[in-house]
């Protein structure tokens, strides 16, 4: 069954044109997405507010309730998150946007049904850009709303923003959330949005913001629009505009910065406590990274043992400037051959200072080139030879490579080779 409306199916290739050039990133707003006698099963399904569900990022209860096990809300739900998941929606979506071999998430998220209730606001911010189970990259937004009425004076229409961070040049796009409207935006590292806190009038306490989202994923990206991973960047609000020395602060006026203060210094305890966590997360991964650099082997053909691991070596076989290793003959060789390769990144041509067991040798590596090394073996079987090398330049990848791989390497060790 096609849950999308006759009218939006007809008009597939306006909407496209329409996301293609909207202002201040790509999205289109589609009224009457969904078919109505679908849309309303959905608007009278949805789940009432429940404080389990309205934990915000320090596990107190806000003004927002997400529910993201989807197939259990109700039958209408489940036919919604079975329609998600069919080529015909996933097509429809990527002719809308130009984006091919979009995922649906079966996880939510992020997504599922969102309720905002009065007092609730959504500072500007951009979202995660990977799925944390997955790693898939985060392509697209799609939110549908649910709401019978709403009104602009009461806040909570979506907004979209070119820069948040500059108040004076920031251009923004709202969209009321008014029933069976869609919207669907691309998710990158410069699509602002939030909306404005609830203002529900006395006679209208009862209603609240209603809608359901769904984030779209896939597998690649184009490398100019990939970023290391980052969760969810908010940008807290400033002083209204209006505010001006010598105003005479009112109860709501005092709300309001209450609301705002209480906003940001969560923010920032989240942000403490993430903080926290990724310095341990690589604290470990240093120590693990250590560890397994000190009891790396070199990949050494041959008759030989090594009693000890190499120093400043990978185990993708990149050496750092320092390099060193170990190993016994367990028959006489006379040489051992070094085949190492120079990266083009490098400033200039790599220069090597060599001691084996006593004896220094100099050795230039021309960038972009693989360099065959012979040294001569001097000792007899079962006799340890000591192997140093001092590279005097070094590159790091983070500067070329979204990766973040921020190893100061000097040349990549391709093969070494015992001649007996």
């Amino acid at each position: 069954m096609n849950l999308i409306s006759s009218t939006a199916a007809r008009q597939r290739e306006d909407l496209a044109r329409a996301f293609s050039v909207a202002e201040p990133f790509r999205h289109v707003v589609i009224n009457g997405f969904l078919d109505p006698d679908f849309c309303a099963r959905l608007a009278q399904d949805f789940p009432g507010f429940e404080e389990r569900h309205a934990l915000n990022e320090m596990g107190q209860v806000g003004g927002k309730a997400v529910r993201m096990d989807v197939r259990d809300i109700s039958d209408a739900y489940r036919e919604l998150d079975e329609f998600l998941q069919t080529s015909e929606f996933l097509d429809y979506v990527s002719t809308l946007t130009g984006i091919p071999d979009l995922l649906y998430d079966p996880d939510y998220v992020g997504g599922g049904t969102h309720e905002n209730r009065h007092g609730q606001g959504l500072d500007p911010h951009v979202d995660f850009n990977y799925h944390p189970r997955t790693h898939w990259h985060r392509r697209l937004n799609l939110i549908v709303y649910l709401n019978d009425e709403w009104d602009a004076a009461w806040g909570g229409e979506l907004e979209l923003h070119s820069d948040p961070w500059d108040a004076a040049s920031n251009r923004t796009t709202s969209v009321s959330p008014l029933m069976n409207k869609a919207v669907v935006f691309e998710t990158t590292e410069a699509s602002w949005h939030g909306f404005s806190s609830v203002r529900l009038p006395e006679n209208r306490q009862n209603l609240s913001r209603k809608s359901f989202a769904i984030y779209l994923y896939t597998r690649t990206r184009p490398v100019e629009e990939t970023a290391p991973p980052h969760a969810t960047i908010y940008v807290p609000e400033m002083m209204p505009v209006d505010w001006r020395a010598g105003r005479e602060l009112s109860e709501s006026d005092l709300r309001a910065l209450r609301n705002r203060f209480a906003r940001l210094r969560t923010q920032l305890r989240y942000l403490y406590d993430r903080e926290k966590h990724f310095g341990a997360q690589i604290t470990a991964l240093e120590r693990a990274l250590a560890e397994a650099r000190d009891s790396q082997r070199l990949e050494l053909q041959g008759y030989a043992v090594q009693p000890r691991g190499a120093k400043g070596l990978w185990p993708d076989g990149w050496a750092a400037t320092e390099f060193e290793a170990a190993f016994e003959p367990t028959r006489r060789a006379k040489a051992i051959v070094l085949d190492l390769w120079v990266p083009n990144q490098l400033q200039t041509d790599q220069v090597l200072r060599i001691e084996m067991n006593g004896e220094v040798f100099n050795q230039d590596l021309v960038r972009g080139s693989r360099t065959p090394i012979k040294l001569k073996i001097r000792s007899g079987a079962g006799t340890a030879v000591n192997l140093r090398i001092h590279a005097a330049e070094s590159w790091r990848p983070s500067v070329d490579d979204p990766s973040g791989d921020c190893r100061d390497l000097a040349y990549k060790i391709v093969s070494a080779q015992l001649i007996h």
